[in-house]
């Protein structure tokens, strides 16, 4: 049976003419068949005995539409099963054709199986079992969806064996892309909705093989990769920007299922809201043990991004009584661009919208490329992909070939910055600011063509000014300004 869901989105605007902005997301039978074949599903009904085996659920019949065996026989776990069903089932028997439209193009970034483990998590689980099923406390002793890619956990697994003169473990990424654990908790108090767009973010991060370049943020014995308190808000600023990138990533496909998120994230925006910034300072003393899976080089300066904000003169927002003390807050339009790239969820913002206007195939063929450029190698992961997705909208044309020439043609290529410029507010006051947004490292080629060439533009057609506030739609105003009038959903 084939199963078909269309979600489209149009716009139209008689100023300048009719632009379709669509995110058509249409399952067929090949993309269950896909999931069927790579997803591994691995169910624990008590996983505080860590000796059991899981019992790996039958996909082909779950896919013809039987359900039999002990995770099927369960109440415990309903929103495990459903996930399940959703991904695999056609549409008599539970299946959502969006779920399996995405997480099958996901899965195609690497091509390889992702392993997925499901916990019965309703009994908290003990420290034992949460390092046995890879799994992530949520505070409660509840499994927190959370998910690694297999490449980068055996390169560390063998540096750490190398370092302790130990024998290198066998590796795993020759058949596994990546894998997940998660419980049952996450889908209490009917947070489905939730719990489906954070399968997706986490199948993400089983894809990414980007260097966390974790070597940059080793500081007296401990990892500042989030910061001080080793995790992090949506809305917040972290000091290593391939965390950024990692999590924003995620967070674009997260956006493309979850409309209601989408909605709630631009309206952060667009309504100016904060931005959290730890305000705990790192510590400059204490243990000088290295960790075994990196090399410690000298720390990024981004470990201090408070005081940085600090010194740029950037003004807090006074919260009464403040809910969360550790942190500072910042008005996102009121803090230089360097520092609003630091979240996650403007970087989501403008890849989403990038998706959405010129094709969810073009923006997961642009992050494909990225993945082998990133692998094992320390770079800016933000600035590579922006280079990506702007020489991605040349099509076959070469850079030279749209400089110092009037263009008036569509210019995809330049809907990447554009998007940059907007979701950072504009604040960018010159070129050098710009620049910073992608640390520096994206080509000047691109930075000087939209810089003295289309910023102008982009800004008069969309302004943003405090007596108004942003909306939707100026996206796709962005992009006719850009001359691209139509969006062709794969």
């Amino acid at each position: 049976m084939r199963d078909r869901r269309i979600v489209k989105r149009a716009a139209l605007f008689a100023a300048v003419g009719l632009l379709v902005v669509a995110s058509a997301a249409s399952a067929t039978d090949a993309d269950r068949a896909y999931l069927r074949d790579k997803l591994s599903f691995r169910y624990v009904n008590r996983p505080n005995i860590t000796a059991q085996s899981p019992e790996i659920l039958d996909n082909a019949a779950i896919y013809a539409g039987t359900e039999s065996g002990a995770f099927w026989s369960s109440t415990q776990v309903p929103g495990l099963q459903g996930l399940v069903r959703s991904l695999l089932g056609d549409a008599r028997h539970g299946g959502d054709g969006t779920l399996q439209f995405y997480a099958a193009r996901i899965v195609k970034i690497l091509d390889r199986p992702v392993m997925v483990m499901l916990l019965n998590d309703t009994t908290p689980l003990t420290p034992a079992a949460m390092n046995k099923w890879d799994a992530c406390d949520d505070g409660n002793g509840r499994a927190w969806p959370c998910a690694s890619n297999m490449s980068t956990a055996d390169d560390a697994r063998e540096n750490c064996a190398r370092a302790l003169n130990e024998p290198v473990p066998a590796r795993r990424d020759g058949r596994w892309a990546g894998q997940m654990t998660l419980g049952q908790t996450v889908f209490a108090s009917g947070a489905g909705g939730r719990a489906t767009s954070t399968f997706i973010h986490e199948l993400v991060h089983t894809q990414d093989r980007s260097d966390r370049r974790a070597h940059m943020f080793w500081l007296s014995g401990r990892s500042y990769h989030y910061g001080s308190d080793g995790t992090h808000f949506g809305v917040e600023a972290v000091p290593n920007l391939a965390a950024t990138y990692q999590e924003g990533i995620a967070n674009t496909l997260r956006l493309m299922v979850d409309s209601d998120r989408a909605r709630r994230m631009f309206g952060w925006f667009a309504n100016n809201d904060v931005v959290y910034v730890e305000k705990v300072p790192p510590s400059t003393s204490g243990s000088s043990a290295q960790p075994c899976w990196t090399t410690v080089t000298a720390p990024s300066a981004d470990i201090w991004l408070y005081s940085q904000l600090r010194a740029a003169g950037a003004r807090e927002i006074t919260r009464s009584p403040n809910p969360n003390p550790g942190y500072a807050y910042f008005q996102i339009r009121s803090i230089p661009p360097r520092f609003i790239i630091h979240n996650e969820y403007i970087l989501a913002l403008t890849f989403s919208e990038y998706a959405r206007h010129l094709g969810i195939g073009k923006f997961l063929r642009a992050l494909q490329t990225n993945d082998a450029t990133l692998f094992r190698v320390s770079t800016s992961p933000i600035a590579q992909l922006f280079n990506t997705l702007c020489r991605a909208g040349l099509e076959g044309r070469s850079l030279s070939s749209v400089q110092g020439v009037s263009d008036a043609g569509p210019k995809p290529y330049m809907i990447p910055l554009a998007y940059a410029d907007f979701f950072t507010g504009y604040q960018s006051r010159s070129k050098a600011d710009f620049a910073s947004i992608f640390e520096g490292m994206l080509d000047g080629d691109w930075v000087d063509l939209y810089w003295d060439s289309y910023k102008d533009e982009v800004r008069a057609a969309v302004p943003i000014a405090a007596t108004r506030t942003p909306e939707f739609g100026d996206l796709t105003n962005i992009a006719m300004a850009l001359g691209v009038r139509e969006s062709r959903p794969e």
